[in-house]
């Protein structure tokens, strides 16, 4: 395969007989001519294509992160063996479960330059072996992509802390132009994964954020009933009124399993999938589902990152989820065959006490803090991980994650991967005292964060205005009500509430909250987002009163 620039639109259609939509091919082609991408596209849309007309197109080897192993073998699947001229493209795999001999070919197959693409788990680029493999492989990398790449976000970082050392690894492979592809992020988080990525003028390109196919509604729970009951209870009546297959997203483990025992008493064919369930079990259930074997899974949100299934019906939220980000990437699971869907939310208010305790759970207090930081003082150079839990005496959990967010702060370095990590701290840190203080500066910010996202999930939930306008103004994306398809406009009789001016992310700032972002508007409210504080919705007069200015 030649390594001379191609035209993308070209490349697809030789190499899967379509044509790229817009937003594809205004992705691909930035890539290409070597700058910097960040693509936001919904589920469904072909992200994917993305980054394989890209590489094809650049020529050399590339590189593409992904964070689950049966996400990785799909992706293969899509485009190893496909044929382009005289040449059969070759893409392979390089992630943990892999056998020696597995590993011992990709790694063989790089040497000698025989691969166009190399799918990836983010704990091997923290792997010096796996590294050294990619950096001394006979064909350059001329593309790296991150998919997923929320999880760049530092609001991701609980979830796979290996992608915030992913900006190191490119330096390494010579700094190849970078492909982000996620299907959600607000404003804030696409600024996020640019700034942990290291982009350089990045392209972002935003689009086909609206799924006019699925409709949006609200249902409540009779409070008079105990919590649990009541949840189950409408969650029921809202699958059997609707079609399947089904998702049913629930907040915790116990709720997947009483709400799958009573659709089971309803005759429909269901299982719950959560993260206590052994591995097997689980790909199983995804087996299953996949293949026609369940009318519904209910799952945490563990279940669907990367599911490919384009004929599911309904999609259930059991509670208002953690943010507006994790319940639009749920919901875009339904209907991606392009036919009628509905996302239905089941909202209790007493189950905001879930996602907010789980959210508490991500605070690390300050003797936490002061005992890693105190125990990397007094290391005074490199300290194993292993041997800094055991000197700090707290959790590694909790090691880990201060260590992360010292590494995010620039305050030191990290080396290895998994049990075998390494810190590196820098030559002259500031004192522990100041060094704990930015660390809980850091951690209130996060708290803040956190909290203003869950708040502006109820607010949704609550909404009487046009669900889908609102969903879309979260995002920063124009959407004149009312949409016809939503709860709020199906039984609507008074005027139809005023159209909101969605400003584009406008730099405001506020007297108190400081430089935020002006993501919405009407005649009534403003959503903002501030770096200190969150998503806060105020009232209009806000921006009269001289409390809130535009920039």
């Amino acid at each position: 395969m030649s390594e001379t620039t191609l035209v993308p639109s070209e490349v697809a259609r030789a190499l899967f007989g379509f044509s790229l939509r817009p937003s594809q091919e205004q992705a691909a082609r930035a890539v290409t001519e070597g700058r910097d991408t960040l693509a936001v596209l919904p589920t469904g849309s072909g992200k994917s294509a993305i980054y394989q007309v890209a590489g094809i197109a650049r020529g050399g080897l590339t590189v593409v992160v992904s964070p689950l192993i049966a996400l990785q073998r799909d992706q293969i699947r899509s485009i190893d063996g496909r044929r382009l001229g005289d040449r059969t493209v070759q893409a392979a795999l390089l992630n943990s479960a892999q056998r020696v001999r597995e590993r011992k070919d990709t790694l063989d197959r790089l040497a000698r330059g025989d691969l166009d693409f190399l799918l990836v788990g983010p704990e091997q680029l923290t792997n010096s072996e796996a590294r050294a493999a990619i950096r001394d492989g006979a064909r350059p990398v001329g593309l790296f992509t991150v998919d997923e790449a929320h999880l760049v976000s530092e609001w991701g970082q609980e979830f796979r802390p290996e992608y915030l050392r992913l900006a190191d690894a490119l330096d390494e492979f010579g700094r190849p132009p970078v492909l982000a592809l996620t299907a959600t992020a607000a404003p804030p988080v696409q600024a996020d994964i640019t700034r942990g990525l290291g982009m350089r003028s990045p392209q972002v390109v935003v689009a086909d954020f609206d799924r006019p196919n699925i409709s949006l509604a609200m249902r409540l729970t009779q409070p008079e009933r105990p919590e649990a009951r009541a949840v189950d209870d409408r969650c029921v009546d809202v699958v059997i009124e609707h079609e399947t297959p089904a998702l049913v997203y629930a907040l915790t483990h116990a709720r997947c399993e009483s709400l799958a025992e009573r659709l089971r008493q309803d005759a429909f064919r269901a299982a719950a999938y959560h993260g206590g369930m052994a591995a097997r079990a689980r790909a199983d259930i995804q087996d299953d589902f996949f293949a026609g074997r369940l009318d519904v899974v209910v799952a945490t949100s563990a279940f669907g990152l990367g599911i490919d299934k384009s004929d599911i019906r309904s999609v259930v939220h059991a509670g208002v989820p953690a943010s507006i980000d994790d319940y639009y990437q749920e919901i875009g699971r339904a209907g991606r065959d392009g036919e009628p869907a509905a996302a239905v939310l089941v909202h209790d208010a007493r189950t905001i006490r879930i996602p907010r305790s789980l959210a508490a759970r991500t605070h690390l207090g300050e003797a936490t803090l002061h005992s890693v930081v105190d125990a990397i003082e007094n290391a005074g150079c490199h300290i194993a991980l292993a041997d800094l839990v055991r000197d700090a005496g707290v959790p590694a959990h909790a090691v880990d994650r201060v260590v992360n967010e010292l590494a995010e702060l620039g305050f030191l370095g990290l080396s290895g991967s998994g049990r075998h990590r390494v810190v590196e701290p820098q030559r002259h840190l500031p004192r522990p005292a100041d060094l704990t203080d930015q660390l809980v500066a850091h951690d209130k910010r996060r708290q803040a964060v956190l909290a203003s996202k869950l708040q502006a999930a109820r607010a949704y939930a609550e909404s009487t205005h046009c669900r889908r306008a609102e969903l879309l103004a979260y995002f920063g994306e124009t959407y004149p009500p009312p949409c016809g398809n939503c709860d709020n406009d199906e039984t609507r009789e008074e005027e139809p509430a005023p159209t909101p001016s969605i400003i584009g992310a406008t730099p405001v700032r506020h007297r108190l909250w400081g430089n935020g972002r002006l993501m919405s508007q009407d005649d009534h409210e403003v959503l903002v987002y501030f770096d200190s504080v969150g998503y806060k919705h105020l009232t209009a007069s806000t921006l009269k009163s001289g409390i809130l200015e535009r920039c």
